[in-house]
């Protein structure tokens, strides 16, 4: 017979295994369900089609000449914004190294090239991102050393968002040059799914001499992309795919020209100085260089299939390497948090350390908490996979939230479940062959298990989908998330209980736990370049407001705003004490003498000397077991924490 339970046991432990498989490979599929619809992609090429369209576009690029056979010129109103805008002191230093990110805000206006302009068709093309609001932007972009070295190949993809912010905005795909003697940018960008004319940039340069220079740069970059399909070795009825998956953008049809200046540094800044800058940022050496100089860029842009000119100024830029150093710095304030976390846990299970204490924590508001942690870890640890340039930093923030989750906050769970599970219910399971307690115990974890699953697998899918969407995911799971000390004021109401979480630990985990969504959706500069929300306060206000309830609970008694016709009965050791019923009273006194607390030995004040309507106050100070002995508060409870037993008559004490 003793037999069976192991093997049940075994089992059961042979199931959890499955189970893990079985959600390893759902991680694995995540991914592959979270992108686009298809009917949202164009069909990609094949290989000899890919290398045909290349040799065409070299071809048709060897054949331009300056000034001949523009189709699309600029009209005289856009000539005169870029003009204006390269009106810069040549003599001036500029950045050579470009790569990062921009950031800053946009207008735009129609330019009435042609008066026979179709406008239906104009409408058609700019799709349903409203152009005429102005708004902000986001540009990443890439440098890359060609064979000269006065210009560097740009690639990238800008970001338009309106004013609003209501949807993904527009995404633009651009390649172009970069000129490091006066700091000019050309680019050609296309939405995506459309093709990038780099014969296009040609016309737009403003001299033959730099379009000669730059006709044999695309070239070479063209000569070097057939010879990286080559190398890959693929057949010619392979399917090509030349472009990187993105979010969801707002369909239109604008490909854009581009040109853009960067700003020049300050005069006192020699460009040897600025070199031995750049050159510290992309390999460090440790040696002390300059204060970082400003990186900002003016843009004008003009699409002639839409009319449209969109205007940028004092884009402030950042390098990526400053960019990577922020992102190691937010890890390193993540792992911090998640170890002061670890030894807010570890308090808490020291200041909960018999049964009796536990039986008062709440099981959800420690799971929960256990959820937000597992999802941190992934996060954390799938940022750092992506971003191999910070993957030690961000490994150990989700080693550390791992530990947090793994060992520290399922034992706690473990404990917790064990101790509150009615012995009753154990003992008739074991009677009546129900399932066991390691069995229970397992269903637990697996339902913790499937609930982390269910709202990681609801936030893939919600990236693919505009941020409305994507808003009210992240709105609903940070509600229900933040929400983790109710189900211990709930507990303390149903069970008359105070005091259960220590000061510190609620405290403490309020505070960490704001952190980072402060900085996400608070913080200005954060990794993440989102733009601040002032509704985030409103989380905080609400987070603030239960850890209010639960210190009103320990002051005021656990039951202190909910109708006492709607409270589970449960026995008042707070009851008003009237003379009569004290043992303090001598035979042949009428003066009262107060009673000694059994424990601590000092006298306990039953008088409930408090201010007019403060009485409750008074009686918080004191506590009266069933079998009425007297008790300081302080002194019962700490007592109880360890026994449910009368320190005097050794009678059951209910749990408080």
């Amino acid at each position: 017979m003793d037999g069976e339970p192991q093997a049940d046991n075994q089992q059961i432990v042979r199931g959890l295994y499955r189970a893990s498989f079985f959600i390893f490979l759902f991680l694995l599929s995540i991914p592959f369900q979270s992108f686009p619809d298809a009917e949202n992609d164009t069909a990609p090429a094949s290989v000899e089609e890919w290398k045909d369209a290349l040799v065409l576009e070299k071809e048709a690029i060897g054949n331009v000449s300056f000034g001949i056979n523009v189709t699309n010129p600029l009209p005289a109103e856009i000539n005169s914004q870029v003009r204006q805008l390269y009106t810069t002191d040549i003599s001036r230093h500029f950045y050579h190294n470009i790569t990062g990110l921009f950031r800053g805000s946009w207008t735009s206006h129609t330019v009435d090239n042609d008066p026979s302009t179709n406008t239906t068709l104009l409408e058609e093309k700019r799709g349903e991102f409203l152009f005429d609001q102005g708004g902000s932007f986001m540009m990443n972009l890439k440098s890359i050393k060609t064979q000269n070295d006065d210009i560097y190949y740009i690639e990238g993809h800008l970001r338009l968002k309106d004013i609003e912010k209501s949807d993904a905005g527009t995404l633009l795909l651009a390649e172009g040059f970069h000129y490091l003697s006066n700091g000019s940018i050309y680019l050609v960008g296309a939405p995506e799914g459309r093709a990038l004319h780099l014969e296009e940039l040609l016309h737009m340069l403003p001299t033959n001499a730099s379009l000669v220079t730059t006709q044999t740069l695309i070239m070479d970059h063209i000569d070097r992309r057939l010879k990286e399909i080559d190398d890959l070795s693929l057949t010619d009825s392979q399917l090509w795919e030349d472009r990187d998956n993105h979010l969801v953008s707002v369909k239109y049809d604008c490909p854009m020209r581009i040109f853009a200046q960067l700003k020049p540094i300050s005069e006192s800044i020699k460009i040897s100085q600025l070199v031995e800058y750049e050159k510290e940022l992309e390999n460090p050496q440790g040696i002390t260089t300059i204060k970082p100089p400003a990186l900002e860029l003016s843009s004008v842009m003009y699409s002639t299939e839409c009319g449209l000119a969109i205007t940028m100024t004092d884009a402030s830029g950042m390098k990526i390497e400053t960019y990577f150093n922020k992102a190691g710095s937010y890890a390193t304030m993540a792992t911090a948090i998640a170890i002061a976390q670890t030894f807010l846990l570890i308090h808490q299970m020291e200041y909960t350390p018999t049964p009796s204490s536990v039986t008062n924590v709440s099981y959800w508001t420690i799971a929960m908490q256990a959820l937000m942690d597992g999802y941190i870890c992934l996060i954390h640890l799938t940022t750092g996979v992506v971003m191999e340039n910070v993957f030690l930093p961000f490994a150990s923030a989700a080693f550390f939230s791992f530990i947090l989750v793994a060992i520290f906050g399922m034992r706690y769970l473990l404990v917790i479940r064990r101790i509150q599970r009615p012995e009753a219910n154990r003992s008739q399971a074991q009677q009546d062959g129900q399932p066991s307690t390691f069995f229970t115990t397992y269903m637990d974890f697996n339902r913790l298990y499937y609930v982390l699953l269910f709202g990681l697998f609801i936030f893939f899918k919600s990236t693919t989908h505009s941020p409305l969407i994507q808003n009210i995911v992240i709105a609903l799971l940070g509600c229900v998330f933040y929400s983790f000390w109710i189900p211990q004021i709930v507990r303390n109401v149903m069970r008359g209980c105070r005091k259960p979480l220590s000061p510190r630990y609620v405290l403490g985990m309020t505070a960490t736990r704001l952190i980072t969504p402060l900085y996400v959706y608070a913080c200005p500069d954060n990794i993440l370049a989102q733009d601040p929300v002032p509704s985030i306060w409103l989380l905080v206000v609400y987070l603030v407001m239960q850890v209010v309830v639960l210190f009103l609970q320990d002051l005021l008694g656990p039951r202190f705003f909910v109708p006492e016709k709607y409270l589970p009965q449960t026995y008042n050791y707070h009851p008003l004490v009237p003379p009569e019923d004290e043992e303090t009273s001598h035979e042949h006194s009428h003066h009262l003498q107060p009673r000694d607390c059994a424990i601590c030995m000092l006298p306990v004040d039953t008088s409930g000397a408090v201010p007019t309507g403060l009485h409750v106050l008074g009686r918080i100070q004191y506590m009266m077991t069933p079998c009425h002995h007297l008790f300081h508060t302080e002194c019962l409870e700490k007592w109880m924490k360890i026994k449910l037993e009368c320190p005097v008559c050794r009678s059951y004490l209910p749990s408080s």
